[in-house]
């Protein structure tokens, strides 16, 4: 059955949460479910996807709201935080359907579509983790550990 939320791999975005720096920011109320991977909009402080275009301004994960959950878009103005990934610690984040059975290991990269990773077979800009856990064909949350 394919994974298409993040509670069908479990309760958070942090799968090891060991002293995560959280970042401040707003809700876009359009874009950012917990998981997306994101940026700030500087003129409004507002969450936005991070795309390999602008993976430069990439700052850290979603992650999950008290007031909306683990699958809900964050509601425009509402506060909600960043975490900022460490390096071998694992997250679990929103990705294109990974289009096939994906081993464990598989890399990831920023994609095209904003907010969401890719898998690749080659290691290329915006590289940022590998796969925890197996993926499926429909997967849209993944388990990986950061690189």
């Amino acid at each position: 059955m394919a994974k298409t939320k993040i509670s069908d791999l479990g309760s958070s975005v942090c799968v090891d949460d060991q002293n995560e720096k959280l970042v401040p920011a707003l809700g876009d109320g359009t874009f950012g479910s917990p998981g997306h991977l994101c940026a700030i909009d500087p003129a409004t402080g507002k969450i936005v996807g991070t795309d390999v275009g602008g993976l430069e301004q990439f700052i850290g994960i979603l992650m999950e709201s008290k007031i909306t959950g683990t699958e809900t878009v964050i509601v425009a103005g509402v506060p909600c935080m960043l975490v900022v990934p460490k390096s071998g610690h694992n997250y679990r984040i929103r990705c294109d359907d990974l289009g096939a059975t994906v081993k464990v290991g598989h890399s990831l990269v920023f994609g095209a579509n904003p907010g969401f990773a890719v898998k690749t077979a080659t290691l290329i800009l915006g590289f940022i983790g590998r796969l925890a856990l197996e993926g499926l064909t429909g997967d849209t949350v993944c388990e990986m550990t950061w690189k």
